[in-house]
């Protein structure tokens, strides 16, 4: 082969290298695509099809269903009653966005008369109440109420660090008249973050620890190192007399940036 030819097969060749390597470069992303957490397929470090890993949501065989501890219905005047439901996440670092349920009521003929629906986020590792007012049941005698997540729950990771803020409740006193019982304490936030909005559900139980009676209030934020008052009113006497309360204050984790 003469030093022509060989100069023109070199340059061929790496004419040929060029135009290889152009098309690896357009049909490599292709063929390679980089795994990502909403494609329908378990690859890179997802532990399932779209979870775990580095990926926000987590898998469902790494997480427990909420627990229902109670539900049931309040008298608030008349035939208008709450229905709460007492509710447990038992998942340390995982919440949910949003969780539909289903409150079913029935009477004391185990006979079904209404039912309330809803949506709730769920925060992590730590009880929380659901309640729905304003339900009447006409002239039925209510007896029992059951709660039920009525959709498949999409758990994500959070840290739940609203929990080990120092946000407290003090000064609780409750007055039990024979006509309006009232309740009334001060939500305190000793940290050094602002709040969002929150609810504050009170529960009242009874010498045996059975609940009596619930209400609800809403607030709209509370700055740091700062402190509001919180009152609960029953039109009609309590079916019991109460003896503990429970406070919980409920902060949609998903509000906040810490």
């Amino acid at each position: 082969m003469s030093w022509a030819s060989k100069r023109q097969l070199k340059y061929f060749s790496i004419f040929m290298l060029v135009i290889a390597l152009i098309v690896f470069a357009f049909i490599y992303p292709m063929i390679f695509k980089k795994s990502t957490c909403n494609d329908g397929k378990q690859n890179g470090e997802e532990t399932g099809i779209d979870c775990g890993g580095k990926c926000q949501i987590v898998c469902k065989e790494d997480t427990v269903a909420p627990v229902i501890i109670w539900s049931r219905a309040f008298k608030v005047i008349g035939n208008n009653y709450n229905l709460v439901a007492y509710v447990e996440n038992r998942n340390k670092s995982a919440a949910a966005y949003q969780a539909s349920y289903e409150f079913r009521v029935y009477d004391i003929n185990n006979k079904f008369i209404g039912r309330k629906e809803g949506k709730t986020f769920i925060p992590p590792n730590q009880p929380f109440a659901v309640l729905e007012t304003r339900f009447n049941s006409g002239e039925a005698e209510l007896k029992t109420v059951s709660f039920d997540f009525t959709s498949n729950i999409t758990w994500v990771k959070k840290s739940p660090v609203l929990t080990t803020l120092p946000i407290r409740v003090s000064n609780i006193v409750m007055d039990n008249n024979e006509d309006t019982p009232t309740l009334k304490a001060i939500i305190n936030n000793d940290s050094i973050y602002d709040l969002p909005e929150f609810d504050v559900v009170a529960i009242l139980y009874d010498q045996e620890n059975n609940a009596i009676n619930a209400s609800k209030t809403h607030k709209d934020g509370l700055n740091n190192n700062s402190n509001t008052n919180v009152f609960f009113t029953w039109p009609e006497p309590l079916e019991g007399f109460p003896v503990t309360q429970d406070i919980l204050i409920q902060i949609n984790p998903f509000m906040v940036s810490f």
